[in-house]
C-alpha cells in the first residue's frame, strides 16, 4: 500500500512537471511581451523542454520566470522557463552602473496555464512537499 501511494504521488508530480508551460518572449523583440495580460501573451505560451546543453543538461523546468530589467534607462521584460532557483516576487538585483533587474519566479497553479503573466504559487510545490513528507516518515 505504501509503495502504491508513493508511485501515485511520484507520477502526479512528474505529470505536472512534464506538462509545464510558460510564456517565453522578450519585449525587445515583441513589445506585447511586456503586457501583464494572459490573453495578449497567449501566442508566447510554450512547453518547457528539459535543457539540452550546459551544466544543467537534462534538467526539467521547475517553474516560470519573469524578469523586468532597466539597462541604462531602457526598460524590457523577459519571460522564460525556470530551471533553478526559488519562488521570488520582485527580487531586486543590480549590476554595474545603470543596470537593475527584478526577478519574479513562480510555479504554475494549473497544468497548461503559465504563471509568469503576473505571478503565482503552484500545486507542484505542494505535491513535492507531500512526497518529501511521505519519504521522511
Amino acid at each position: 500500500m505504501r509503495a502504491a501511494c508513493f508511485v501515485l504521488l511520484a507520477s502526479l508530480a512528474l505529470g505536472v512537471s512534464a506538462n509545464l508551460s510558460c510564456y517565453q518572449c522578450t519585449s525587445n523583440e515583441h513589445p506585447t511581451c511586456s503586457v501583464n495580460d494572459e490573453g495578449a501573451l497567449e501566442s508566447f505560451k510554450k512547453s518547457c523542454d528539459p535543457l539540452s546543453d550546459g551544466s544543467l543538461k537534462g534538467t526539467a523546468a521547475i517553474g516560470c520566470r519573469k524578469i523586468t530589467q532597466n539597462v541604462e534607462g531602457v526598460q524590457s521584460v523577459v519571460r522564460e522557463c525556470a530551471y533553478s532557483g526559488n519562488n521570488v516576487d520582485g527580487l531586486k538585483k543590480t549590476g554595474n552602473h545603470g543596470i537593475q533587474l527584478y526577478y519574479y519566479q513562480c510555479q504554475n497553479e494549473q497544468t497548461g496555464t503559465p504563471c509568469n503573466s503576473v505571478g503565482a504559487m503552484s500545486s507542484l510545490f505542494s505535491v513535492l512537499t507531500l512526497i518529501a513528507i511521505y519519504l521522511l516518515q
